[in-house]
């Protein structure tokens, strides 16, 4: 009786000790994970004269939020949060539509050199944005609609092409047609969906009298729903952070986020407080508060999606 007592206190105690070693590995791992942002946010609540005292760790000894005030009026926040807005929703709108168009077609049907264009699709993942952005400004800045306007400027007498920067078509057109940021990857995902949902789904639309693009649109895509969330959701947050592309194509009427960060420094030595700017720790602090404001947007993004999100990852099987 001794015997089997001590072997389940034995047992309780390895089961103990092995849930607090995991416990320990767990909340190291989210420490190293959440560093960086509870740095940002004692650093933006901080006054400039604390941001280097020894003595302020964490908290500090008077919270001010004037780091925030002047972050925001630098940044243009609010004319930055619409116009990321509008780029990062209306991208991952037409990504998730144009790239599921076309992973339906590679995952269900058989064409000559499917496979050979499958393959480019995916070799488009290791092309990056500086190697093509020459060609697409160029394509942007003197956009003729497919050749169309060419052939109606010599009966019209019009303008045989259009300019396109500095208006989110830049970045919309690309995404309507598959060829956005990342889109590779999208109609790669998209198509290891389909390729594993059952073939009875299409059979029992086809003997209702569905074709492939009734079948597609009523049946195959609203079953993708983890797909979906999956791709707009990272179309949304490259777009985001995107700065390449946008600091070419919005012109200098319109920034986002990315734009935003990047040129806060200097705007802030022009702007914020020309008695004090010369302190280079009031330019840290500013720094920290327009960065936590930057990325506050996509933190409530992940809060409200995050179930959604890790449960389409599972289905999708992304490594």
């Amino acid at each position: 009786m001794n015997a089997i007592i001590q072997k389940k206190q034995l047992k309780r105690a390895r089961k103990t000790l092995s849930s607090i070693i995991r416990f320990s590995l767990l909340a190291a791992l989210a420490y190293q994970l959440l560093y960086p942002l509870l740095y940002m946010l004692s650093m933006a609540l901080r006054r400039p004269e604390e941001a280097m005292d020894p003595s302020v760790i964490w908290v500090p000894k008077t919270f001010t939020l004037s780091n925030f005030t002047d972050a925001l009026r630098v940044m243009d926040f609010w004319d930055a949060l619409q116009n990321s807005l509008i780029i990062g929703i209306g991208c991952g709108l037409l990504d998730v539509l144009s790239c599921a168009f076309v992973a339906y077609g590679f995952a269900r049907f058989k064409f000559p050199f499917s496979g050979t264009l499958f393959t480019l699709v995916i070799l488009t993942l290791v092309v990056p944005v500086q190697t093509i952005i020459l060609p697409l400004y160029a394509d942007m800045k003197y956009f003729d609609a497919f050749g169309l306007m060419k052939l109606t400027s010599m009966v019209t007498g019009g303008p045989d092409s259009i300019s396109l920067v500095g208006s989110y078509w830049a970045f919309f057109l690309p995404s309507m047609l598959g060829m956005g940021l990342r889109s590779g990857l999208y109609i790669f995902i998209f198509r290891q969906f389909f390729k594993g949902m059952p073939n009875e789904l299409e059979d029992a639309a086809y003997m209702d009298g569905c074709g492939p693009f009734k079948t597609f649109f009523t049946v195959m895509l609203p079953n993708a729903k983890n797909a979906i969330i999956t791709v707009f959701l990272f179309s949304f947050v490259w777009h985001w952070n995107e700065f390449y592309m946008s600091n070419l194509l919005l012109g200098n009427l319109k920034k986002n986020f990315a734009i935003a960060l990047s040129s806060l420094r200097v705007d802030l030595q022009a702007v914020v407080n020309v008695q004090t700017i010369s302190d280079p720790l009031v330019v840290v602090t500013r720094i920290q508060a327009g960065a936590l404001l930057a990325i506050l947007p996509l933190f409530i993004l992940y809060l409200v999606t995050q179930r959604y999100f890790t449960d389409s990852i599972e289905h999708v099987a992304i490594k």
